[in-house]
């Protein structure tokens, strides 16, 4: 049986009564997505640190302060984003979510149109379905991070790439071009969709002997990229002085090599963009050949995580479908390229699970294949009782799958916004120092709050204009007999869910 060859007869549209059940079915998939998501609006506590340096810059843009928005760390088309929301939202924090939270429940409407045009209908219905209640997806929706946005816009770069494929439509290349730019904007991965996007037009135009076409459209690709992040890339030129597509790279590279090696230096956010990654490799040779090596196994079993391990079943299965065969000239090969292009990417880098999480929404054609396949299979074999035992198999699929989605966000470090809070609340304009960022964050209010490492507290102890002091366990336990001795009195202590803690001291008198 191939299943997907059927799916595709019905590219013209479901038959009338078809349609009837596609507006029930969009109804549905609008709300469990949207559903979940509110769910978790409501049971999430803390902002993440991410989260904290997005809303920093963000302030800078809507202060007008570009100079200093655009010399984050991160790309600035989010700051951006959540600095354009700040208006709607009157509150930083619900900003940074404003988007996630939205492009997270638009995103269905490009996933379902790039998996139609590659499966049919009723694969990318149900693709739709498992995309609403996957849980890294779903989680990634209500926190201040990149992610969700950077997925919906890598979505529509693909699925207008798939379109100008099956179509030969120029805007839809060049409109690939300007979403895959809009992705880099956001997160510096998003390049590497244009490396993509070139190979595959090399291998789909010498295939079909349309060699004459791929110049235009090659040039269409780039065009629509280099139309808005050119403007970026030059920035960071000027401001480094080296040709870079992000600040990243250093810091990402450091990461990877210190996990094989304890002598790596894991090298900070304000050194990353003038750290050669040639030379890091370079010195180390033997110890990032054998990252690699493992990294490519690592990478594959980060994206089974990410995917989650209930889908894991029906994934297999429509790789059987899709492996089965002249794999290359089949209609989801683009899909497969993007995956397998940032797994090899992801270990020649750094191996994160949040990093395979944007590549779950490629993966849900296979699985909705891998589903319809299962449902066909029972009905062909038990007739009558097999749609109860495809029901029995989507309760189980639930019951492993739901427990993980609508797990509360950030109830772990709710202590930590509990003693920004309480800081805030204290009379006064106060001078803060604390070595969590994120009780920088909830302290603000009219406070001057800054945030310290251990090794800047020696000094600090000392500094008569300081009023309180929130410290993480390590900094107090290092200077736990001195804080008596320079007039500081242990105010409050928080408690994480499990043994973290939180220590604030008040300034009795100045020493």
């Amino acid at each position: 049986m191939d299943q997907q060859s059927s799916e595709r007869e019905q590219e013209g549209g479901p038959p009338l009564a078809q349609k009837g059940m596609s507006a029930l079915a969009w109804a549905g998939a609008i709300a469990l997505t949207v559903g979940v998501r509110l769910y978790l609006f409501f049971h999430y506590y803390t902002i993440n640190n991410d989260g904290v340096l997005y809303i920093e810059a963000a302030r800078r843009f809507w202060q007008g302060n570009w100079v200093d928005g655009l010399a984050s760390f991160y790309p600035p088309f989010f700051p951006l984003m959540i600095a354009a929301a700040y208006p709607i939202t009157g509150e930083w924090e619900l900003a940074g979510q404003f988007w996630p939270f939205l492009l997270g429940a638009l995103i269905i409407f490009p996933l379902f149109g790039l998996l139609r045009g590659v499966y049919g209908y009723r694969v990318a219905q149900w693709a739709i379905f498992f995309y609403a209640v996957s849980p890294y997806l779903a989680r990634l929706s209500l926190h201040v991070r990149s992610e969700v946005p950077y997925i919906f816009f890598l979505v529509l770069a693909v699925y207008f790439l798939q379109r100008a494929l099956d179509e030969a439509g120029r805007l839809s290349i060049f409109a690939a071009g300007l979403g895959s730019a809009l992705a880099y904007l956001i997160r510096s991965e998003g390049f590497g969709f244009i490396l993509i996007g070139v190979l595959f037009l090399l291998h789909r135009g010498w295939n079909q002997r349309r060699r004459k076409t791929i110049g235009l459209q090659l040039t269409l690709l780039l065009f629509g990229f280099a139309l808005l992040a050119a403007p970026y890339i030059l920035y960071l030129k000027h401001d480094t002085g080296n040709w870079l597509i992000s600040r990243k790279a250093g810091l990402i590279m450091s990461f990877g090599l210190a996990d094989y090696d304890p002598d790596a230096e894991r090298v900070g956010m304000k050194d990353s963009d003038r750290v050669s990654v040639f030379n890091m490799i370079a010195s180390r040779p033997v110890v990032y050949a054998k990252k690699v090596f493992i990294d490519a196994f690592r990478s594959l079993g980060v994206y089974f995580e990410a995917v989650h391990y209930s889908y894991l079943p029906f994934l297999f299965i429509g790789w059987f479908f899709f492996f089965r065969g002249r794999f290359w000239e089949k209609g989801d090969f683009l899909l497969f390229a993007v995956i397998f292009f940032y797994l090899a990417t992801f270990a020649l880098l750094y191996v994160n699970r949040r990093y395979a999480v944007t590549l779950v929404p490629f993966s849900l054609g296979w699985v909705g294949l891998g589903l319809l396949s299962v449902e066909e299979y029972f009905r062909n074999r038990w007739q009558a009782r097999g749609a109860l035992l495809t029901g029995l198999v989507l309760v189980l699929f639930m019951i492993g799958t739901l427990p993980k989605t609508l797990q509360s966000i950030g109830r772990e470090k709710l202590y930590l916004r509990e003693a920004g809070v309480y800081l805030r609340e204290q009379p006064g304009r106060l001078t803060l120092f604390t070595t969590h960022a994120r009780v920088a964050f909830y302290a603000e209010g009219q406070n001057r709050v800054l945030v310290k490492a251990v090794k800047d507290f020696p000094a600090l102890l000392a500094t008569p204009e300081t009023d309180y002091l929130a410290l993480d366990e390590e900094t107090f336990g290092r200077f736990e007999g001195s804080f008596k001795d320079y007039g500081w009195l242990l105010d409050r202590e928080f408690r994480g869910e499990g043994k973290e803690r939180l220590f604030i001291f008040r300034r009795l008198e100045v020493p």
